[in-house]
């Protein structure tokens, strides 16, 4: 898994990798910090299984924390965000213009990560004696930049739009909804090695509520 990181990087000239992170909920702060540091302590684990500690010298992990505009935002508002965002990062932290780093086999600024409270207690939930087990419960969402709803809101509201038959999820009922519930253990070096392109996306999704990255 780092040596697949570090050879994303290689490929796409980038200097940093992780991807994105934004907080939606902010009932505690000292939840929140307490996630952080189980969240983080993660990528640290799961280099060092892989004998890969020195790919944290180039992991850059950006958080966005603003209640004002994000405090219980959905996956689709998120997405906007973080578009917004990496137009101008890829730029400034890599010297890459958006077109390019689109498309780059690093996910950085194709990916992104949403934490809500549900998430957030689903990694508080696991006993610390287990932190470094393999788990199956404790999740983020991991939103694909590059997804364009093909259905409008309003018309899905009044019951129009395409309809797979799925039950409603914030009013989709297509089965591929441009996010998935993946184990918070992997969502960043599973994002970071693995999910090269849209191809990589369409294999390993699943819809929620199932938890995805069973690497």
């Amino acid at each position: 898994m780092a040596d697949l990181i570090e050879r994303n990087l290689e490929t796409d000239g980038f200097r940093y990798w992780g991807i994105t992170m934004y907080r939606t909920t902010y009932k505690s702060d000292a939840d929140w910090a307490k996630f952080l540091d189980r969240f983080i302590g993660s990528v640290r684990t799961e280099l060092e299984s892989d004998d890969g500690l020195d790919m944290l010298d180039s992991f850059r992990p950006v958080v966005m924390e603003d209640a004002r505009r994000f405090d219980g935002a959905t996956p689709d508002q998120i997405r906007d965000a973080f578009k917004e965002w990496a137009r101008v990062a890829c730029e400034t932290e890599q010297g890459v213009p958006y077109k390019r780093a689109e498309w780059a086999y690093s996910a950085r600024y194709r990916l992104c990560i949403l934490v809500d409270e549900e998430a957030l207690q689903s990694v508080l939930d696991i006993p610390t004696e287990d932190l470094e087990a393999y788990n199956t419960t404790g999740f983020v969402i991991l939103i694909n930049g590059r997804w364009p709803p093909e259905w409008d809101p309003e018309e899905l509201a009044a019951g129009g739009g395409p309809d797979d038959g799925h039950e409603p999820v914030y009013g989709c009922t297509l089965d591929e909804i441009g996010w998935m519930k993946v184990r918070y253990g992997e969502a960043q070096t599973g994002a970071s090695s693995r999910m090269t392109d849209d191809g990589d996306w369409s294999v390993e999704y699943r819809r929620p509520p199932a938890i995805g990255f069973h690497f």
